[in-house]
């Protein structure tokens, strides 16, 4: 099945002449090139590369992911394959009626950066319209598609987590840490796959507890050995917020199933020993930890921000200067950003919500908002009620970061690793007996 997505699209008709062209294992091919562009290419690994991305200088053009061109591709495709642009927005209103609404949201915010603010449409695409791209892709995949896709990034996590853990424990980074163009020597925290700590953190936060809430495609037993894996790649890639709603979460899952062992409910017996081997796992990690010095950093970090918690306060300065038509249709970005180290937070805002309003205003966050959330509502009503926790995690962090208010891939990272976990979930009759 994996390799049927690269087969030669051509499907040869039977009693007629000449043969029909099959686009569908194109698209499906290009959805899983743009899952594996998004998780294996993040922005300081194409800066390594030679593609300036993030980097001063270059074209425009380089200012946009690969995944932001091969998911605009992979929709371009799928468009094909539903029968024309037609077929497609309605089959998207009928079965999608939150992406509908999120392209809808990104076309304002797109008039606002283009024709208002004219400002590079770069951090749109790569926040917004690969998002939904990815969405509408991967919601066309088959049962088996899918299956092979959640696998692929599930195994592309765990990979990232093991070098979380080489490099906290070794000081070695597969990507090295810049900021302003100044390389970040005394940065402890690991940057592995996804290429920064924080990304790192929300994603493998995500991760964990959706396999915790018995999404993934894995029975129960190499689920709670990753989720106790991913949990102490935690420390090592220092996320504060992170640790904190991972663990309240874990230990609120933990009740909530103790709760109904004690009311009688049976449980598998491989799950007994995997939860065995994953505690002796736990002690083994936890030695680690404490040898390798990674306690004392953390404990660091939880008591000296560094100026974290003084930046997230004066960043409400940034709307002090401002007129109150700024405040509400958009200010000048140049003047916004320039006036970000005047205020100690001279990187980026440090949350979401009121970096867009000090960017767009808050008219186009307002609608693009209600376009975003009935996104999500769209997840929650493909997926259950079970969404809410990973997503309320996301929302939690994405207060005290800048997330999509500046060009980042982590709004398409978290869609596609719940869609995929999510869609994967094993029935109830593939999972192992009760005991």
């Amino acid at each position: 099945m994996a390799l049927r997505a690269f087969l030669l699209p051509v499907s040869y008709r039977t009693g007629s002449v000449g043969f029909a062209i099959d686009v569908r294992p194109f698209a499906a091919g290009l959805t899983v090139l743009s899952v594996l562009a998004l998780f294996l290419l993040s922005g300081p690994m194409l800066n390594l590369i030679g593609i300036p991305y993030d980097a001063a200088g270059g074209s425009p053009l380089l200012k946009i992911h690969p995944a932001s061109y091969l998911s605009v591709l992979a929709l371009a495709t799928w468009i094909v394959v539903d029968g024309g642009l037609g077929p497609f927005l309605g089959r998207s209103w009928r079965d999608s009626p939150g992406l509908v609404a999120l392209f809808l949201a990104i076309g304002l915010l797109a008039f606002q950066v283009i024709g208002v603010q004219k400002t590079p449409i770069s951090q749109v695409t790569d926040n917004f319209v690969m998002t939904a791209c990815l969405f509408a892709s991967l919601a066309r995949l088959d049962s088996r598609e899918m299956r092979f896709v959640a696998l692929l990034v599930q195994a592309i996590l765990a990979v990232n987590s093991t070098l979380g853990y080489v490099e906290g424990l070794s000081g070695f980074r597969l990507t090295p840490l810049y900021v302003n163009g100044e390389l970040l020597t005394w940065e402890w925290r690991a940057t592995a796959l996804l290429g920064h700590p924080l990304m790192n953190a929300m994603i493998t936060t995500v991760c964990l507890v959706s396999l915790a809430l018995g999404a993934g495609p894995f029975r129960q037993g190499p689920r709670l050995f990753l989720v106790l894996f991913h949990f102490g790649a935690l420390f090592f890639f220092g996320g504060r917020t992170a640790i904190v709603l991972s663990a309240a979460s874990l230990f609120a899952i933990a009740a909530f199933s103790g709760a109904r062992l004690l009311l009688g409910r049976r449980f598998p017996l491989p799950v007994a020993a995997a939860a065995i081997f994953a505690a002796t796992f736990l002690v083994i990690g936890a030695v680690l930890v404490v040898d390798g010095g990674m306690v004392d950093r953390l404990i660091g970090r939880f008591i000296n921000d560094d100026g974290s918690a003084m930046a997230r306060v004066a960043m409400l300065s940034v709307f002090r200067d401002m007129s109150w038509p700024e405040v509400v249709f958009g200010p000048d970005v140049a003047s916004v950003k320039a006036m970000l180290p005047r205020i100690g937070t001279p990187i980026a805002i440090e949350s979401a919500y009121v970096g867009f309003v000090a960017y767009y205003g808050g008219f186009v966050t307002l609608f693009f908002l209600m376009g975003l959330a009935a996104f999500f509502a769209e997840l929650i009503r493909r997926f259950g009620a079970a969404v809410l926790m990973p997503l309320g995690i996301y929302f939690l962090i994405s207060t005290a970061v800048s997330s999509f208010s500046t060009k980042s891939i982590e709004l398409g990272l978290l869609t596609t690793l719940i869609i995929t976990a999510f869609a994967s979930r094993l029935r109830t009759s593939e999972r192992s007996p009760p005991c």
